[in-house]
Order: structure tokens, then C-alpha cells, then sequence
């Protein structure tokens, strides 16, 4: 993985999931803070999870609903520990894996087939802990106390370690393949859970738990907002998210359109796929471009970056930049399916394989009397990506009027 994607996937590992966990932390470290929040630690946990429960039937996240529900549920069994250590023990060491699971299904809806398959996998699996913890007492000690008990002072069991390991292990994995709110979300939820259980101290449990619901809400707004304004293609701020912040913009800026050259052509020649990974490629490139530029999505092969404060003469030298960096690229479509790779000489393609490269074209426009509207701009900024078009493409040209 390049440097700026592990330090952007570690930067989002962080927010808001670390800082739920670092709170409910610094609260149990803190003995006078402890002290004051011990008898509302129940209310809290209850409340936050029942409020995730909610929040996410209402944006039908059936996902995150049944990891809320399980998560609810195991806290239940768990403050009942001492009538049934059986089933409290089990729960705490299914839970990890049910948040591995309901990350690794897709998300279809709550009021679907998928969504009620989902549901009833949560009620069927309380029923059979309790079942089992009633009809098979001695099957439940020999998985729950493998290692050392599992509910007691002394700690988690081998076997809840070894749960909280694997889950943990299988939510980083479908983090860094997929990148969502979700992942994240519940990777932080299982650490902060783990740290709970780990505890065995009532109010700890009900404030790290309180806490993982509260990462779960924080997952479901995150996951609604990145439907509505992130392209789900490309993984850049979408159309809408342009529109937003032009409604925002005040003082001096530019906009610089870009297209991809002849894209119409690399589709036909190598099929949609192909295409959809070219975008994703150029995408990747405008998301760390310079000069304090935003790159949005704006449609097909075209893309918008928004250079706050700055005139189009500024921001030209940073589209220039990209654009070199764009054409330096080599690309090389290989197999049936039109697939490609990035990078490497033209000797080391396979005989198969027809390597090329590809190149974006740049129009800059900015706000002026002239051009006094974002939509004015944008106008401006689209005739100068059409001159750079008619100049033989892959250059960046500045609107017209605009002195050097």
C-alpha cells in the first residue's frame, strides 16, 4: 500500500471510533469521574445501545441493527451472569464473531428477505445459547472455560480471546478491502467491547459498551452521509457534495474541470469494467492533488477540483502537476475480462497485453465580476476544458479573460 493511503487509513481508524474508546478509558481511569458516572453507567449503556437499535432500523442498516442487537442482548446476559454464567459466557464469546459476520453480509435493507434472514439469525442464535447453556451445561463450560473462566475477575477465557482475535482479524481485513463507515464502526465497537468484558467491573462494562453503541450510531450517520455524497465508484465527494459546498463558497476560488481523453474509445475497446477501474485510477491521482484542492466526482469522465482562496494562475501550476502525473501512468489491459494494471515498462506486458497510457485534459475558471456565480465559473472553467480539447488534449488550459 502507498504511504498517503496506510497514513489516510490509519487517520480514519481514529475518528470517531478511537475517540469513543480513548473516552470510555480516560473515564475508568479517572477515579473521581469514575466515581460520579457509576450510577448512571447502566442508563447510559442501555440508552445508547437501544438508540443504535433504533437509528439504524430508521436508515435500514440491517447490518449494524443486528450487531446493536447482539451487542444488547450479550450485555443482558452478561449483567445476569450469576443466574446464567453459561449463557453469559457464550455470548461474550460469540459476540466478536456475530459483528464479523453481519460485517462480512451485505447490505440489502431491513424490511427485505436479506434483512429478516439477518434477524432471524439473531434470534436463533439467543435461542440456541440458552438451549444449549440449559441442555448442555458440560459443552458450554468445555468452550467458555477453555484457557480460564470467562466471566469472573480473573479475566477472559482462552477461547474469548481467541473470538475477539479472529473478529477483530476479519473486520481489519474487510476494512482495508472496502473502506466503509461499517468496517470501522465495528472493528471500534469489538475493541471497545473487548475492553468492557476484559474489565469484568459492572460500571466498566456499561461504559465501554455505552461506548460501542455509541460508535455504532456514529457508524450508521457516517454510513448515510457517504451514500448520499460520496461517489460509490470512485470514492470521491459526488456531484451533491459539489453543490453543497458551492452553496458555502465565499471570497476568491477557482474550479478546474477535468476529462478523461478518449475515454469513450478505452470502453468500447476494453468494456466497462476496464472503465470503471481507469476512473478509479484518475480518481485516485485528483484525491491527493495539490494546493489545498478538493476533487469531486462531477459525472461519466468528468471530474471537478474546487481550489479554495486561490486564482485560476495559482491553481494552475497544481493541475499541471496532476496532469503530468496522469500521463505518466502506463497502463495495460490483460485477460478476457479486460482487467489492467498500472505501472511498469512497455517490455514487461505480455504478448497479450496492449499497453498504453492515458491522459486527462484540465480547464480552469475562477471567481471574477465577470464570473461572480459558482455556476458562472463553472461555465468558464467548462469552455476552457473545451479549448484544452481542441489544442490536441492532455494540457490544461485557463478561461479566457483571465490575466497573466
Amino acid at each position: 500500500m502507498a504511504p498517503h493511503s496506510t497514513i489516510r487509513l490509519l487517520t480514519g481508524l481514529l475518528t470517531p471510533g478511537g475517540v469513543l474508546v480513548l473516552a470510555a478509558w480516560a473515564v475508568q481511569h479517572e477515579p473521581v469521574v469514575r466515581e460520579a458516572a457509576a450510577p448512571y453507567a447502566i442508563y447510559f449503556c442501555f440508552g445508547s445501545l437501544a438508540a443504535a437499535v433504533l437509528l439504524s432500523w430508521y436508515y435500514e442498516q440491517s447490518r449494524l441493527l443486528c450487531s446493536a442487537a447482539a451487542a444488547m442482548l450479550t450485555v443482558s446476559a452478561w449483567v445476569r451472569a450469576d443466574e446464567a454464567p453459561g449463557v453469559a459466557a457464550l455470548a461474550v464469546v460469540l459476540l466478536p464473531l456475530n459483528f464479523a459476520l453481519y460485517a462480512w453480509l451485505r447490505e440489502r435493507g431491513v424490511l427485505t428477505l436479506d434483512g429478516l434472514f439477518k434477524a432471524v439469525l439473531v434470534a436463533a442464535e439467543s435461542f440456541g445459547v440458552v438451549w444449549l447453556a440449559e441442555q448442555r451445561p458440560d459443552t458450554v463450560r468445555a468452550i467458555v472455560q477453555w484457557g480460564e473462566r470467562a466471566v469472573s475477575s480473573s479475566g477472559l477465557s482462552l477461547a474469548a480471546w481467541l473470538s475477539f482475535a479472529i473478529g477483530a482479524a476479519i473486520l481489519a481485513l474487510l476494512l482495508f478491502v472496502r473502506r466503509t463507515k461499517v468496517e470501522q464502526g465495528l472493528l471500534w465497537a469489538a475493541v471497545a467491547t473487548f475492553l468492557g468484558v476484559r474489565s469484568a467491573a459492572p460500571e466498566a462494562v456499561y461504559v465501554y459498551c455505552g461506548a460501542a453503541a455509541l460508535i455504532l450510531v456514529f457508524a450508521v450517520l457516517e454510513h448515510g452521509y457517504d451514500i448520499a455524497y460520496r461517489d460509490e465508484l470512485t470514492g470521491l465527494p459526488s456531484r451533491r457534495a459539489f453543490n453543497d459546498v458551492m452553496g458555502q463558497m465565499g471570497g476568491a476560488y477557482a474550479i478546474a474541470m477535468c476529462d478523461v481523453d478518449h475515454f469513450k474509445r478505452f470502453n468500447d475497446s476494453y468494456g466497462h469494467d476496464a472503465g470503471d477501474q481507469l476512473l478509479k485510477l484518475v480518481a485516485s491521482q485528483l484525491s491527493h492533488v495539490g494546493g489545498g484542492g478538493r476533487a469531486f466526482r462531477y459525472g461519466g469522465e468528468e471530474f471537478l477540483i474546487v481550489f479554495r482562496g486561490r486564482s485560476a494562475r495559482e491553481a494552475e501550476p497544481f493541475a499541471e502537476l496532476l496532469r503530468t502525473a496522469i500521463a505518466a501512468l502506463q497502463i495495460m489491459p490483460r485477460g478476457s475480462d479486460r482487467a489492467f494494471r498500472a505501472g511498469g515498462p512497455p517490455s514487461e506486458a505480455a504478448p497479450d497485453q496492449a499497453a498504453g497510457r492515458i491522459s486527462v485534459s484540465i480547464g480552469i475558471g475562477e471567481k471574477s465580476r465577470r464570473h461572480s456565480t459558482p455556476e458562472l465559473v463553472l461555465e468558464a472553467a467548462d469552455a476552457a476544458l473545451y479549448r484544452a480539447k481542441e489544442a490536441g488534449r492532455n494540457c490544461v488550459r485557463i478561461a479566457e479573460g483571465i490575466p497573466a
